[in-house]
Parts: structure tokens; sequence; C-alpha cells
């Protein structure tokens, strides 16, 4: 795993940048559930944890042998990633905060068109759009501070074209 060399912001593919971080935090499948919630089930936790500003990075008390030791490893290891996410959640703008977590983590616009979400916001729509594009670009650039964790990065530069996210898949999470 190693980073590139240093990304200039200028270099920055936004519109695949943004891709990466909607698609990471889509739900999909007839189950409705996105690589985040896989990411969060992962750690025994719940979206409702979030709200909480107590985490603790110990496992539960398990068995010691092999299969119990990679399964409390894979936990922490996905706990100390979603503890990024968490920290990164925390110190966003108020105002891209309010709408990304609110509709990507909270789901609290559970199957509600855009538009009305827009309205209840108090946005128009292009104007809301545009929020959450700037919440999701702040949101992969904050990530990509991180090293060694699953997906190496949201961002995606204009010279390669070509994203640089895994999917969760090398966890066991598809």
């Amino acid at each position: 795993m190693t980073k590139p060399k240093q990304l200039r912001l200028d270099d920055l593919d936004e519109d695949a940048t943004i891709g990466n971080v909607r698609s990471f935090f889509k739900k999909r499948g007839k189950h409705q559930i996105s690589r985040f919630d896989k990411l969060v089930d992962r750690c025994g936790s719940s979206t409702d944890d979030l709200k909480s500003a107590v985490w603790s990075d110990m496992p539960k008390a398990s068995n010691s042998d092999n299969s119990a030791e990679v399964k409390i490893i894979r936990q922490i290891d996905s706990r100390s990633e979603l503890n990024v996410f968490i920290s990164i959640f925390q110190h966003m703008d108020k105002i891209y905060k309010g709408i990304f977590i609110g509709y990507y983590v909270d789901n609290e616009f559970h199957d509600m068109l855009w538009t009305d979400i827009c309205s209840i916001l108090g946005y128009e729509r292009t104007r809301a759009n545009e929020i959450m594009n700037r919440a999701m670009l702040q949101f992969a650039i904050r990530y990509d501070f991180h090293e060694g964790f699953t997906i190496e990065s949201f961002l995606v530069t204009n010279e390669t074209k070509v994203s640089v996210s895994r999917s969760l898949d090398t966890l066991g999470m598809a």
C-alpha cells in the first residue's frame, strides 16, 4: 500500500472523487445496505453509536483460538477505520455535516425524494446538490490523510482517471 506522491488539489478529478464517496455510502441491493453500513456492522456497532461521544477500541470477550483471534483483529481494524470516519464527521463544516450525515449516515430521509429533502432542509435543489458535492469532496480529502486502511483513497486525479478506492471485499464484507 503505497500512497501516490504528493497529491496536488488542482489535479483532483472532483466528479470521480464525488462518485467514489457516493458509491461507498449509497445503499444498494435487495436489503439496502451500503459499504459504510457493512463497515459499521463489522465493528459490532450501529449508526446509533455515532451519536455518542464515547468510543472504545476494546473488543468484546471471546475465545482465544485462532478463528476468534482473526475475528477480533478484524473487528479492531474495522473499528479503527470507523473511528477515522467518526473523526471526519465530527470535524466537517457544519453546513456539510448536516446534509451529509443526515442523508448517508443517520438515514433521516429514508425513502424520500431528493427534491422533498431539499425542501425540508430549506435549500433549492441546485444549492443542496452543491452542498452535498462539497461535503463529499471534503470527506474524501480528509480521509486521504489516513494511511493503512482498507480504502486507500476516495480521491481520483485528472492524470490517472482511475479510482484508487477499493471495496470492502478484502475484509470479507461483500
